[in-house]
């Protein structure tokens, strides 16, 4: 269309009539007629109110967030409700907002209900560049009710021996019973050799592994990993394998007490705080 008018502006100019120029082209007399002017850009607008000036500072501070994340996180700053569209429009008008890619989703067969913590848990493998020693690998497990991570390891090597060591340590730290928890994982070489299954059986945890080339059945682990990655990893040069573990490690602390958009932008710890004192309400009734 802007070349059919170009062109038609270029054809009135050397002479010909603008009715027959328009008719011909197919486009209006009121698009050869318009002046083209440049857009000037005005510029970031002035921040004005301490509303405005905390979702500027909130959104600046964790600049991969969106409108939704940033308007909770200030909610939790100043003690009071902040509209997700104020914090649209202010970080439209500081520029702050980021685009994100749309992606469809598609149904997938298979549905687990999560009822309650320590039921189901998602473990994945990613990679972590460090220069000490190149590519590292970060095991990592996830609460699917809480979103809590039970335990998590980063290690040189990716064998079936550092998933157990990860897959002990959340049992230790939850104190979890024989036939609580169902773990699922993915097919890598690690969760499908025999060591590891079988010291699954010997906790009495049951394994759910996904489809081939299936994601999104590992959705819960695969979040955290795509966050973790924009959040922190990317944004650090890790020389040493002590600095990555200590990066890393602050960096769920933090996790653990930020809102989470998949529990109405509560906390991993205030939802397993809301579960422990429920059972203590529940424990001392019948008693």
């Amino acid at each position: 269309m802007r070349q059919r008018v170009a062109r038609s502006r270029q054809l009135v100019a050397s002479g010909r009539k603008l009715a027959v120029v328009a008719r011909v082209m197919q486009v209006s007399r009121q698009a050869i007629y318009r002046v083209p002017r440049r857009r000037t850009d005005p510029g970031p607008r002035p921040i004005s109110g301490p509303v405005d000036r905390a979702l500027v500072e909130v959104a600046r501070r964790n600049p991969t967030d969106g409108t939704r994340m940033v308007a909770a996180l200030t909610s939790r700053a100043l003690g009071r409700q902040v509209n997700r569209k104020r914090a649209q429009r202010v970080m439209r008008a500081q520029r702050l907002l980021k685009r994100h890619r749309r992606t469809g989703r598609r149904r997938r067969p298979g549905f687990f209900r999560v009822e309650r913590p320590d039921q189901l848990w998602h473990m994945d493998m990613t990679s972590v560049w460090v220069a000490e020693h190149g590519w590292c690998y970060l095991n990592a497990a996830i609460d699917c009710c809480t979103r809590e991570m039970p335990a998590w390891g980063l290690d040189v090597r990716c064998r079936a021996e550092e998933a157990i060591a990860v897959i002990e340590a959340g049992a230790a730290r939850h104190g979890l019973e024989p036939g609580t928890l169902t773990l699922g994982t993915d097919n890598g070489t690690a969760y499908t050799s025999r060591a590891f299954r079988a010291r699954l059986r010997d906790l009495g945890v049951v394994h759910r592994r996904g489809g081939y080339r299936d994601p999104e059945s590992q959705a819960f682990i695969e979040s955290f990993f795509s966050k973790l990655k924009q959040r922190c990893v990317w944004r650090h040069e890790f020389e040493t394998l002590d600095q990555a573990r200590e990066v890393i490690a602050a960096y769920i602390e933090r996790y653990h007490d930020r809102p989470h958009s998949g529990l109405g932008y509560r906390t991993p710890s205030e939802v397993r705080q809301t579960w422990d004192d429920a059972q203590e309400a529940l424990h001392k009734q019948a008693a």
